[in-house]
């Protein structure tokens, strides 16, 4: 049991920092402008003076609420999620100098589209090893289980466009690459679940209290 968790948690460890990458290459797009959640956690580092991880901290710590207060099912992988990447969206910034950020709007879309397949890529990583989905994933599908009929697709792009509009008013860039990335990141995740083998749907993650019985009843053994 605790062999089989030490590997879910390094899998999902593994996919969090791969996120941070991807969210280190959409800050560093600098005015070409970067994913949703990102130019939000931006406009708010930008207007507060707060680092960029600390912004992306408080976001996920009010999404959180939001989730617990609409019943969202949250896991350790949700828990990490909040943490993990949002001190290491600090850390990447801090060490990894011989990057420098784009001073042409062509280096800026590269950096952010980058930025964004890496993200697609460490989603599925993290998700893997069924140990809870992000904050913002959760909000997602508790605000799609109120408005049934409308495509989680739409959900999840009306989210993204509120949130961004936020950022943008906070002071963020915005430029070509935003909206490249937001035309094209459904395109980029449905192409890596596909080489990855991956079907999102297909997962039951536990939450914190599935966990909490497996290892207690292994431990009662």
């Amino acid at each position: 049991m605790f062999k089989e968790y030490s590997k879910r948690l390094i899998i999902c460890l593994l996919g969090l920092a791969c996120y941070a990458l991807g969210n280190f290459f959409g800050v560093l797009a600098g005015g070409a402008g970067t994913n949703a959640w990102n130019t939000l956690g931006i406009g708010i580092a930008n207007s507060s003076g707060m680092s960029f991880g600390t912004a992306t901290l408080m976001i996920s710590l009010v999404i959180i609420v939001i989730d617990l207060l609409g019943k969202g099912k949250l896991g350790i992988g949700t828990v990490l999620n909040i943490f993990v990447i949002s001190a290491l969206n600090d850390v990447f910034l801090e060490i990894i100098t011989f990057l420098p950020p784009a001073d042409t709007v062509i280096l800026g879309v590269i950096y952010t589209l980058l930025g964004q397949t890496i993200i697609s890529f460490a989603t599925i990583l993290y998700l893997a090893p069924c140990l809870g989905a992000g904050p913002r994933d959760t909000l997602m599908l508790i605000i799609g289980k109120k408005i049934p009929k409308v495509p989680i697709g739409a959900v999840k792009f009306g989210i993204e466009v509120g949130v961004l509009i936020v950022g943008i008013f906070l002071g963020a860039p915005f430029g070509i690459g935003t909206v490249l990335v937001m035309a094209l990141q459904a395109s980029i995740f449905q192409l890596a679940c596909r080489i990855c083998r991956y079907e999102p749907r297909s997962i039951v993650h536990e939450d914190l209290m599935d966990t909490f019985r497996r290892i207690t009843g292994a431990l009662k053994k």
